[in-house]
């Protein structure tokens, strides 16, 4: 035996052998490590050094890139991993669209029998799923952090919008947007384990602005707990886990505004979470009117073309990307040291020059 290794093996039964104190609650043990429970330990340790001093190292197993491509939340959704063979990939891949299935039946607004159709029709919802009372009390929370600029109470003034816009593409009138705008605020929503209630009649919600992120961060942990570590996830929102098998970060492109046939940037990501929103997106008229609304004022923000977020989890860029899309740049300087997940900003005005804020 190398003398190193022996007296590593050697020094490490001294350490074993010695009493060691744990504290479990207020109970303090006292345990000595018995003579099986050293053969054990003795027999991994020679072997790793064996292992080392004869330089032998396990061949790395050679995993291909699958990738996954479908809808989730009404979005075109895609899915990239390392995996031992296809069969591998399929499995996991068949258990991702599961989850997607069973979050839409959740969140979406499109399923008539949804957790959040259901709210929206009766202003209460009793024995909600876990997921959507999770949700709800992350968005009040950034509610209340970012004054106001994210909010889910923003459906009925969306639907004011599109009915208004689908027969007329003159000016939303000041009277009615008030009245619309009485019905906007995340502080009447009631939450509790039991049940989720409006405080106002004729409130509703839409999480089309953070379903998605949360729908990305859920996807990246079923994976992420089946033991991959290089995987890129798009559900709507983007998180890059790792990177590619031979080092390289994931490399996310940010849409130009002015041409989303264009990229206006390269981003080189590892363990991080991209969201972008941008007017151009779902525009309602010609002249400036978008889905992107202002929950104080009622109207469509138009500070910048778009807003790209960067975090360490989906959801908070999500949610960020859309705050931030209605927030002067003063604002945000003002709010961004409250999130600790935050790490980059990246703005494009409507000439297509582009401002990064970082951490």
């Amino acid at each position: 035996m190398p003398r190193i290794l022996h007296n590593n093996i050697t020094a490490l039964w001294w350490r074993l052998m010695t009493f060691h104190s744990i504290i479990y609650g207020e109970m303090k043990v006292t345990m000595k490590p018995t003579r099986r429970r050293f053969i054990s330990i003795s027999a991994s340790v020679m072997a790793a050094g064996t292992l080392q001093a004869n330089g032998v190292q396990a061949a790395p197993q050679k995993l291909e890139l699958y990738k996954w491509q479908g809808v989730a939340m009404g979005a075109a959704a895609q899915m990239s991993l390392y995996a031992a063979s296809k069969t591998q990939a399929k499995i996991l891949f068949q258990k991702c669209e599961s989850e997607i299935e069973r979050l839409e039946a959740i969140f979406s607004l499109f399923k008539p029998n949804s957790d959040i159709s259901r709210l929206n029709a009766t202003g209460q919802l009793r024995n909600p799923n876990f997921e959507l009372v999770e949700l709800l009390s992350r968005c009040k929370s950034y509610s209340q952090l970012t004054n106001g600029a994210f909010d889910v109470t923003i459906q009925p003034l969306w639907k004011f919008y599109q009915t208004h816009f689908s027969g007329s593409n003159a000016d939303i009138p000041a009277a009615e947007l008030d009245k619309v705008l009485k019905l906007v605020g995340a502080k009447a929503i009631q939450l509790s384990a039991n049940k989720i209630s409006f405080a106002k009649p004729n409130m509703a919600i839409s999480l089309n602005g953070v379903a998605q992120g949360y729908l990305t961060d859920k996807i990246s942990d079923i994976l992420r707990q089946d033991g991959f570590e290089n995987i890129l996830v798009n559900m709507g929102e983007t998180f890059a886990l790792g990177t590619h098998q031979d080092g390289r970060n994931w490399t996310i492109g940010i849409t130009s505004p002015q041409d989303q046939n264009e990229i206006a940037q390269l981003v080189k990501m590892k363990d991080q979470a991209i969201a972008t929103s941008g007017g151009y997106g779902s525009p309602f008229s010609d002249n400036g009117h978008h889905h992107l609304l202002n929950p104080k004022t009622g109207l469509s923000a138009n500070i910048y073309a778009s807003v790209s977020v960067i975090a360490t989890d989906s959801l908070t860029a999500d949610m960020l990307s859309t705050a931030f899309y209605i927030m002067p740049m003063h604002e945000i300087d003002a709010v961004w040291h409250k999130f600790p997940q935050l790490q980059q900003a990246i703005f494009i005005d409507f000439n297509g020059n582009i401002t990064e804020k970082r951490v």
